[in-house]
């Protein structure tokens, strides 16, 4: 079963280009681009309304998900058989 002829496969093929020069392209246009991967400064003077709302959803989750003994509890490993039952 052909789904396409051999020189429709060629056509496109020719005008898709090297995809080596077309990656090299994309890299450098976005070389100018600050990295995605940089960090932004996050503000911390607790009066403006991000400080305000950050504020509000640290206070939130210190409530309703936060363990306070999770660090302090002690984990026991029970190590036995599960045939000792049996």
């Amino acid at each position: 079963m052909e789904l396409s002829s051999r020189e429709t496969l060629r056509v496109l093929m020719q005008r898709c280009g090297n995809p080596a020069e077309v990656w090299v392209r994309r890299s450098s246009r976005n070389a100018a681009k600050p990295s995605s991967n940089s960090r932004k400064m996050r503000c911390k003077c607790g009066q403006c309304r991000q400080c305000l709302e950050d504020a509000r959803w640290e206070r939130i989750f210190a409530e309703k998900f936060a363990d306070p003994t999770y660090y302090t509890r002690s984990v026991a490993t029970h190590m036995a058989s599960p045939l000792a039952a049996l």
